[in-house]
């Protein structure tokens, strides 16, 4: 589920423009993108996210304006032939079945509901959301969508349906005796990366991580570093000193730490203070060389920090690729961490 997409939707809601939430529920062949894909088609015909590009995009962003205007909701199979594959120089084919959901700002109860569903995502909440699937059913039918928080907390109302548990991949189910459809999105956090030092290999990460949907937060003690100038892309922008900063800053599971600072001792500060923190992040990596890494490892270790602990640390930082260029730098730690973040390990 993507939190920014769920954001922009609650903030199209609030500007005065109508949105068509577009999801992938089922998907056949190869088509490019899986179940739980969607994008958002607003007022003014512009697609935010992505369900796979190219033609099969096309195709819903134009169903998604007519369907807008009707104000009806709609269940759509768009297959992919041979020759339109081939045509487009595409290399996945497939089928992907649609569901359009068109979300009206003179919808009060949508908008709270959309409000709650942001609200959740910027809090760092779980749960899931429960959407009824309906074919040309009006867009501002009554008791259609469900929130479920973790701690069993409910905002909307769906008749007659008891989520039985939490789930971790969307999918559709059906409600037994009955032929209505319901799809379960999980709710999760967006991933934050946290970059200490504002040095050039920062300056190139930031962006991409940016762009690959992280809140991303940049910390250095030199206000020469840490500004909007050299960030303009970042969430969060803490000019001062690391521990301070670490007071000022969530670390949750969705936590992904990258430690850049300009010097080895400022780098071995704030391994230790992360690393002493109690909290578990998601991924922490260290920039340096391996003798770097064993020195200030050694160190630590001789500050009570255990070697168990540090064995979870990645360093030296990045995938081996061959990277030299602070730019190839910042691309081999984004793809460790998207390693990381996609095999939760």
């Amino acid at each position: 589920m993507n939190a920014n997409l769920y954001s922009k939707l609650y903030h199209t809601l609030k500007s005065g423009k109508g949105a068509v939430l577009v999801r992938i529920v089922r998907r056949e062949g190869s088509a490019p993108r899986g179940v739980g894909s969607a994008c958002l088609v607003d007022g003014d015909g512009i697609l935010h996210g992505t369900i796979g590009g190219g033609l099969l995009e096309y195709r819903a962003g134009e169903e998604a304006k007519v369907l807008l205007d009707k104000q009806v909701t709609s269940m759509s199979t768009i297959t992919m032939t041979a020759k339109e594959v081939a045509d487009e120089g595409m290399i996945c084919g497939g089928s992907v079945q649609l569901f359009f959901e068109p979300i009206l700002p003179g919808d009060p109860e949508a908008v709270d509901f959309f409000r709650r569903v942001d609200e959740l995502f910027r809090s760092g909440g779980r749960g899931t959301l429960v959407t009824r699937v309906r074919d040309g059913g009006h867009a501002m039918e009554p008791d259609c969508r469900m929130l479920v928080m973790q701690d069993g907390y409910v905002a909307g109302n769906i008749p007659s349906v008891e989520l039985p548990e939490h789930t971790t991949r969307a999918q559709m189910i059906g409600l037994e005796g009955t032929d209505k459809r319901f799809f379960l999105e999980p709710v999760t956090q967006n991933p934050a990366l946290l970059l200490f030092g504002g040095g050039h290999i920062s300056t190139f990460v930031s962006p991409i991580a940016k762009t690959l949907g992280f809140h991303v937060t940049v910390c250095d003690d030199r206000t020469d570093f840490a500004n909007r100038e050299r960030f303009p892309e970042a969430d969060e922008i803490f000019d001062m000193d690391y521990p301070a900063a670490l007071e000022n800053i969530s670390i949750t599971g969705a936590s992904y730490i990258v430690i850049v600072t300009r010097g080895h001792g400022g780098d071995r500060d704030v391994l230790e203070l992360v690393l002493k923190s109690g909290k578990s992040p998601a991924y922490v990596g260290m920039i340096g060389s391996i003798r770097k890494r064993d020195t200030i490892f050694q160190s630590l270790l001789e500050r009570g920090i255990s070697q168990e602990v540090l064995n979870g640390v990645y360093s030296p930082i990045g995938l081996d690729i061959g990277a030299h260029t602070p730019e190839e730098i910042a691309v081999s730690i984004m793809a460790e961490i998207i390693r990381v973040k996609a095999t939760g390990s």
